[in-house]
């Protein structure tokens, strides 16, 4: 019995190619990492939460930050400067891909998955950051987590979740590397009985094997 359901149109409008860094230069002082944020009614990102849980508010932006849909939370992979305890200049970000997953059996796409490049995963606030990269040449890719199976809590508060990356390459040729970055969103899974919550995640590589990270979460 399944525990959650998931909208489709969340999904379906998810694109790779929205979610690849091209800013490669590092500012001074400045960390790169995962964090969640939304804007304001200007569209200029208003807070940030990292992954250790803590809120910022954004008084300063880069010369060319991107502008978001106001009163939506996002998903973000960027750099950004603590100015000092609550305030930071957020340089540059890029969405990351981070849409809930899907159950397997009501994935829309027919084809079969094309492989990634994993670079790493680890834990973070309430999500699995992923970074990746796919091999292209123009065509539109998409990436979306697949929820392969979900067992509920036993006695001692330990539920299962499986759940694999399901990359539609649309046909393209590989040419060369693009590198993105993911979130895998853990709260839906987390009811009030769930202690901890052991994760597999499945994805395939570019020697045609199925490659396995697991992680425990702890809300």
């Amino acid at each position: 019995m399944r525990m959650f359901q998931w909208s489709m149109a969340l999904l379906l409008g998810v694109s790779l190619l929205a979610s690849c860094s091209k800013d490669t230069y590092h500012y001074p002082s400045v960390k790169e990492e995962f964090f969640s944020g939304s804007a304001k009614s200007d569209s200029l990102l208003e807070y940030i939460i990292t992954d250790d849980g803590t809120r910022h508010v954004v008084t300063e932006w880069g010369d060319q930050i991107a502008r978001l849909k106001p009163d939506t939370l996002y998903r973000l992979m960027g750099y950004y400067e603590e100015l000092s305890t609550d305030n930071v200049k957020v340089y540059s970000f890029v969405k990351a891909i981070s849409p809930n997953p899907i159950p397997a059996d009501q994935y829309a796409d027919s084809v079969a998955t094309a492989p990634i490049i994993l670079h790493s995963a680890w834990m973070g606030n309430q999500y699995i950051n992923i970074v990746l990269s796919i091999k292209e040449g123009g065509k539109k890719h998409r990436v979306v987590f697949l929820e392969e199976g979900v067992t509920p809590a036993d006695a001692s508060g330990v539920a299962h979740a499986a759940f694999s990356i399901h990359h539609n390459d649309g046909g393209d040729t590989e040419i060369y590397q693009t590198r993105a970055y993911a979130s895998l969103p853990l709260l839906p899974y987390v009811q009030p009985s769930v202690r901890q919550l052991d994760i597999t995640l499945h994805y395939l590589d570019y020697e045609g094997i199925v490659r396995d990270y697991s992680f425990v979460y702890k809300p």
